[in-house]
């Protein structure tokens, strides 16, 4: 009898969290559903790009606002942000453009929860969708750079180490971090193992998963003789216009300091 409540019990959970699982991962779709359809209402047709990868996906697009082209920067917002995110994104899409930069920000794939099958998945998609961004990019003449944050910005940065997406001239990543520490070392040892340059911008406001991992990241940097690597610790909200403002200026003079 115990046996069999037992095992009654643990059919239940596990049934349970599969059907939460489900629905997390409905909300998360349809959720990104309600923001694309809302940012189609904020911004015009000539700023709006649709591109396919997993399956069509908007992006927002401006060109530079200078007379001459340095490139195109591709912008990957954080997990459940979105390709206008008021957290660094939406200010680098609409400053660098005075600078030189086209710039191109995609909608990240949604995502229910931080479980090894959900990552994967959102590596994948987000492999494709970076992909689709990068062949678009390169229609323009110049320079492709990414800027990605967050998890986001760890998971470009681990594709990047295991050479699944096309090369560009610079990586950027702001906050980047997994809540997992044995990921985070990953994290840390994939900066480290590829050669794209990477300027890798944190914030005194950020997570323990992104602070107690800096120095590890330095190490290993010098450690593997990567050639260019440059580490940036700012303070200030990332929604704050001073912060962000300062984040521009790191990139803007770390993008001149390489040539770019």
């Amino acid at each position: 009898m115990r046996r069999n409540f037992t095992y009654l019990l643990t059919t239940f959970v596990f049934s349970f969290l599969y059907a939460t699982a489900a629905i997390f991962s409905i909300y998360a779709s349809a959720n990104n559903v309600f923001i694309e359809a809302d940012l189609q209402r904020q911004f015009p047709d000539t700023e709006r790009v649709q591109l396919s990868a997993d399956s069509t996906f908007m992006a927002l697009s401006r060109p530079r606002m200078t007379g001459y082209q340095k490139g195109t920067v591709v912008l990957i917002a954080d997990i459940n942000e979105h390709a206008a995110s008021p957290k660094y994104i939406n200010y680098l899409r609409l400053n660098l453009t005075e600078l030189g930069w086209n710039t191109l920000s995609i909608m990240p794939p949604a995502i229910a929860s931080f479980d090894p099958s959900s990552i994967d998945s959102y590596q994948q998609q987000l492999q494709q969708r970076t992909a689709a961004a990068i062949t678009y990019a390169s229609r323009e003449p110049g320079a492709i750079v990414i800027i990605a944050q967050g998890s986001s910005a760890a998971i470009i940065n681990q594709l990047y180490a295991e050479q699944q997406l096309p090369n560009v001239m610079a990586l950027i990543i702001v906050g980047a971090y997994l809540p997992e520490l044995a990921l985070n070392k990953q994290l840390a040892e994939a900066i480290a193992a590829h050669t794209i340059p990477v300027l890798d911008i944190n914030n005194s406001l950020d997570n323990r998963f992104v602070l107690t991992q800096l120095k590890q990241r330095q190490q290993l940097v010098k450690k593997n003789f990567k050639a260019i690597y440059r580490q940036r610790l700012i303070t200030g909200s990332g929604y704050d216009a001073s912060s962000q403002d300062w984040v521009l200026q790191e990139i803007y003079g770390w993008l001149v300091s390489i040539g770019l």
